[in-house]
């Protein structure tokens, strides 16, 4: 990859599809970015997927926008694929969009650092996909807020090993 390409601006994007794939407990995560002239498949981890659109939801009050108009979804000329290691976001209320900040690396480890602004409306719309998609893994042990297992659960505070644990 030129040096060039390691910094995009991919400009206004019309769509992020979030997806997971595998059964609860095996589950890996991308959320899908289209924009004018860039497709990005960006692999996330469960944590990173539920972070990135809980921010999205406190922007959701400030929407100023009530329609979302429909997209043509056709794909755009690049094809990228990376996995993500950081992302910032913040609101642009002067024109209601989220700008999107990322990290993230491809196969070869190459880092790629790109930015992407996105219609708040769209993202709200986005954040309950995705968080539909994250609350649909395993449940969560309410003593221990570790995922219970299908084939059962080992709580560290239910069977009294909680003096070996060190609580910071």
């Amino acid at each position: 990859m030129k040096d060039r390409e390691k910094y995009l601006n991919l400009g206004e994007c019309f769509k992020i599809i979030p997806n997971s794939y595998g059964k609860p407990g095996n589950r890996t995560f991308i959320i899908e970015i289209f924009c004018n002239n860039h497709y990005i498949k960006l692999w996330l981890e469960k944590q990173q997927l539920a972070l990135m659109f809980q921010d999205v939801k406190k922007f959701e009050e400030f929407n100023k926008n009530k329609f979302i108009e429909n997209i043509n979804l056709s794909k755009s000329k690049t094809q990228l694929e990376y996995k993500l290691i950081d992302f910032a976001i913040e609101y642009q209320s002067d024109e209601d969009y989220i700008d999107f900040y990322f990290v993230a690396v491809d196969n070869d480890d190459k880092t790629l650092a790109a930015t992407f602004m996105y219609k708040n409306i769209q993202a709200q719309k986005t954040s309950q996909e995705a968080l539909s998609i994250v609350s649909k893994g395993r449940p969560t042990c309410g003593l221990c807020f570790n995922p219970i297992n299908l084939e059962g659960h080992f709580c560290i505070k239910l069977n009294g090993h909680i003096e070996n644990v060190k609580i910071v």
